[in-house]
């Protein structure tokens, strides 16, 4: 399951989508469809904000600052 996925799917059981998680993570849906698609890596400011955004709308802190930053890296696997 890709991050995306395993996002969606938390987020969803929480009645939240990734607009939302943009939102909270104060930046742009488009922003964070391309960091999601592997097309940019995020700063790691931005990085760290999606990471507590994730967590803080899943009520979990399995997500982590390297798991976006290195999403970029592993589709080019």
């Amino acid at each position: 399951m890709t991050l995306n996925q395993r996002l969606k799917q938390e987020l969803k059981a929480d009645r939240y989508n990734l607009g939302h998680l943009a939102k909270e993570a104060s930046v742009t849906r488009s922003y964070l469809y391309t960091i999601l698609s592997g097309n940019i890596t995020p700063s790691i400011h931005v990085a760290t904000c999606l990471a507590m955004a994730a967590n803080k709308l899943t009520n979990t802190t399995s997500y982590t600052p390297d798991m976006f930053m290195t999403l970029a890296q592993e589709l080019d696997k």
